[in-house]
């Protein structure tokens, strides 16, 4: 039979090893028989050594393996030895570092990471077979903010997504899991709630705070803030990844490797005054073509040294300066400049020529958008047309013809 029962122990008087004797169910020294061993090992094909503190432990992990190979094939799966060896190699705490390592490229891998290991201190050394749906239901309902706070359904679907896209890499590497054993993850509905916007009034008095307190300073910082607001096909990042040689003679801005598109590019164009601005900031502050536009100059007081490019967050806070200056509470950059942008566009020009324009998916744009398409509007009239057309005043009797 497959397998078998072994210890490294010696016997205490001659020296020798404690062999296996099945029938005192135990390991014992051939010429003392006293001498027994405390100590086992498990040792089955496919590399699977495992320890034992006891006989009857080892025992039951040895007759264990031997079913499992035997009806392997009686269940339509391969026996996988890595399943049952002690290093765990198909647990979850195993494999979430090579899926990690595999994701290192993408802009997102922060958040991955934290998805990831959150699940892996849950489950830590369980085989992915023996997780199941339920568990992972279990798991993603008993999360819980930092103050211990229940976690938003939103929030609680972004963790299962992770979850369901790591199994799919376990899935397709066809060596831990096979299509039967993968688990039925449960179904988590949220709504996503609208974003506080503002108005083209309101976004021109932070616009022009921006200007007032930056300008003299570093004028790109307004000019940054002013083209959010008017391109909205332009995201705050975008402009992170913008050179002084981004800008061609026809007045077309492309932007490398843009949010949300790795590995590709998108092309605004810029108006006439954003231009004669860029070019007008290019003779004030000369650089090689490949330095980012968006940078520090050393004149804004408490910033980093010049030449350094903006950092992520650094146009929203001279936003949110702004909006304090004038009252505005609950307005972050990103809704005041492209989303106000969008839906106030979308009631001049209507909601399909801002969606186009705004870059963003129908969902996306739904969302914060909340002007009625206008066909909603043209059928509305064509409705109140016929009505007018069809009314018959069923209080006048038909006069009877003699």
């Amino acid at each position: 039979m497959d397998g078998s029962i072994y210890t490294r122990q010696k016997c205490a008087l001659c020296g020798k090893y404690l062999l296996h004797n099945p029938k005192r169910r135990g390991c014992f020294c051939p010429d003392h028989p006293d001498q027994a061993a405390t100590k086992f090992i498990v040792r089955f094909p496919g590399d699977i050594y495992q320890r034992h503190n006891s006989y009857e432990s080892a025992c039951q992990s040895l007759n264990y393996l031997r079913y499992e190979k035997g009806t392997a094939s009686q269940r339509k799966r391969k026996f996988n030895p890595d399943d049952y060896k002690s290093l765990r190699p198909n647990s979850f705490a195993s494999l979430a570092p090579k899926y990690l390592e595999r994701k290192k490229s993408l802009k997102s891998y922060g958040k991955i990471c934290y998805y990831i290991n959150t699940a892996r201190d849950y489950f830590g050394t369980t085989n992915l077979k023996d997780i199941s749906g339920g568990m992972i239901d279990d798991y993603l309902f008993q999360l819980k903010q930092k103050n211990g706070m229940p976690i938003s359904d939103k929030t609680r679907s972004n963790h299962c997504s992770q979850l369901h896209d790591f199994w799919k890499w376990c899935l397709r590497r066809e060596d831990i899991i096979t299509l039967a054993e993968f688990p039925q993850f449960p179904e988590i509905e949220y709504e996503l709630s609208y974003r506080k916007i503002t108005t083209w009034e309101i976004q021109e008095k932070v616009i022009g705070k921006v200007k007032e307190m930056t300008y003299r300073d570093n004028p790109k910082i307004w000019l940054g803030i002013d083209m959010l607001a008017t391109y909205t096909a332009l995201r705050p990042d975008d402009l992170r990844r913008v050179t002084e040689g981004s800008l061609d003679e026809n007045g077309w801005l492309t932007v490398y490797n843009p949010t949300k598109r790795k590995n590709k590019f998108k092309y605004i164009r810029l108006h006439e005054d954003h231009i004669v601005m860029w070019e007008e900031l290019q003779r004030q502050f000369p650089a090689l073509p490949e330095t980012p536009f968006f940078r520090h100059h050393g004149r804004v007081r408490g910033t980093t040294q010049t030449g350094i490019i903006f950092g992520e967050h650094y146009l929203r806070r001279w936003w949110l300066r702004a909006c304090d200056e004038i009252g505005l509470k609950g307005v972050p950059l990103y809704p005041g400049t492209k989303h106000t942008t969008a839906t106030e566009t979308a009631k001049l020009m209507g909601a399909d020529r801002a969606l186009k324009a705004s870059g963003l998916t129908n969902k996306a744009f739904e969302r914060y958008c909340q002007v009625e398409n206008s066909d909603a509007f043209e059928v509305v009239t064509e409705i109140l047309k016929t009505k007018k057309a069809k009314v018959i005043n069923l209080n006048v009797k038909r006069r009877e013809t003699e």
